[in-house]
């Protein structure tokens, strides 16, 4: 019998054990996985040249490439340049000084196991860009992966493959731009921080897929920051998130171009505690804000106009939309099942304003499900309890300010509600 006890204790011991190691297991696996892709897929390593071939550059500091301890790159040895891989080992950090410029050679990358404080400033601000704007000239892009937080203020990074790809780790963009950056951010499990930046892809030409943030996972917050999408054959989605816990996208401009299929905001596989809020967006292909996947979201006081479906909520994506003014978009809401089986989405609108549809105002299969109320629209009396029909006068369409200035009611339709009931205000 006590033989028994003891083999029933060794294996509860062996379960104990295993149990508290496998998140760490696994952990260490899928961070190897992530930066194994970077490494072999991402970074394109064996096409980098060894020197700089520029004539300006002839008397540029060269950075060293493996930093072990802290290092700091002077204004006063600047431009600097990086002409292969560099890498910040665990412990260093990376310290960049304000107007320090740093030329990177044609498929190097940064990768960042240790940090980097790169902090500029409106006066100052520090550069990070490729040779030349010729797409053959793009370096790789940063990799991070650190438990110590990166930060960037008012850096510029033109040139590159990737802005940043972070795996198990946080950093943060302030006032930063980016310009010919052909994917912004991508991150596994990580959290970000994006606060009044530029990401600016006009006259960037070009065919294939581009999400300009990828969030897998973790946390993210994009706040007053502007996305100006290209005119080209590149599909475009400004901000793509997948399974993430919580984000905060706030504030924003999004002004789409001409690609199709091209969405504002997609959210989807399951991803909670998503608050868009206080965004403008203008002129996509396809979806101002793309919810699926049995993702949830709120969607609170934006302005959404001149897209193909406003807000498109597909296969048990579930959605509650408030304050928000939907302008000459083809539908302002569309509720439906994309993939057969999945099922339909489920949307509640109020306090809402919609106007100039092209096709319709709201479109819902029937395997969807949607309530309207104490809402506003033009070309009908939507379903639903204490909702208006008249015609909003707004600001400055031109200017997209879609504040409510006023509201002409239809005949014989009384409305006694002020234009600060119904619609956005930014």
């Amino acid at each position: 019998m006590k033989k028994i006890h003891k083999r029933i204790l060794l294996a509860l011991t062996i379960i104990a054990v295993v149990g508290l190691a496998f998140p760490h297991v696994k952990k260490a696996v899928e961070i190897r996985s992530e930066t194994r892709k970077w490494q072999e897929k991402w970074a394109d390593r064996g096409s980098v040249p060894t020197k700089v071939n520029l004539p300006e550059l002839v008397h540029a500091k060269q950075v060293p490439e493996n930093i072990t301890q802290d290092h700091s790159l002077s204004l006063a040895q600047s431009p600097w340049v990086i002409g292969s891989h560099l890498t910040i080992q665990e412990g260093a950090t990376l310290v960049i000084e304000p107007g320090v410029e740093i030329f990177i050679a044609p498929s190097a990358d940064i990768q960042v196991y240790g940090r980097i404080l790169a902090s500029g400033n409106k006066d100052q601000p520090i550069r990070l860009r490729a040779y030349s704007d010729n797409k053959a000239d793009a370096w790789a892009g940063i990799f991070i992966r650190s438990d110590e937080p990166s930060a960037f203020k008012y850096v510029d990074f033109a040139g590159s493959k990737y802005g940043a790809r972070l795996v198990y780790a946080s950093a943060s963009w302030d006032h930063c731009t980016f310009k010919h950056v052909r994917e912004i951010c991508s991150g596994y499990k990580s959290d970000f921080l994006f606060k009044d930046c530029l990401f600016d892809y006009r006259g960037y030409a070009g065919a294939g897929n581009i999400n300009v943030m990828k969030f897998y996972q973790g946390f993210a917050q994009i706040e007053d920051c502007e996305f100006f999408c290209p005119d080209s054959d590149y599909k475009v989605d400004g901000i793509d998130a997948d399974y993430m816990s919580r984000a905060i996208i706030r504030g924003n401009r999004f002004f789409g171009g001409k690609c199709e299929n091209s969405d504002a905001i997609d959210v989807g596989h399951g991803s909670r505690n998503i608050l868009i809020e206080n965004n403008l967006i203008v002129g996509f292909a396809d979806k101002g804000i793309s919810v699926g996947e049995q993702a949830e979201a709120v969607i609170n006081n934006n302005m959404i106009a001149n897209c193909a479906i406003g807000v498109g909520v597909k296969d048990r994506g579930r959605v509650a939309i408030t304050k928000t003014t939907f302008y000459q978009n083809d539908y302002a809401v569309k509720v439906y099942e994309k993939i057969p089986g999945l099922g339909g989405g489920d949307v509640t609108i109020d306090q809402s304003v919609i106007v100039r549809s092209q096709k319709s105002p709201v479109e819902v299969d029937a395997l969807s499900s949607i309530e309207i109320s104490n809402s506003l629209c033009d070309s009908q009396l939507l379903p639903g309890s204490h909702n208006y029909q008249g015609i909003p006068k707004f600001a400055d369409v031109a200017n997209y300010n879609f504040n409510l200035t006023g509201i002409d009611a239809m005949p014989g339709v009384q409305i006694t509600l002020s234009p600060g009931d119904f619609g956005a205000e930014l």
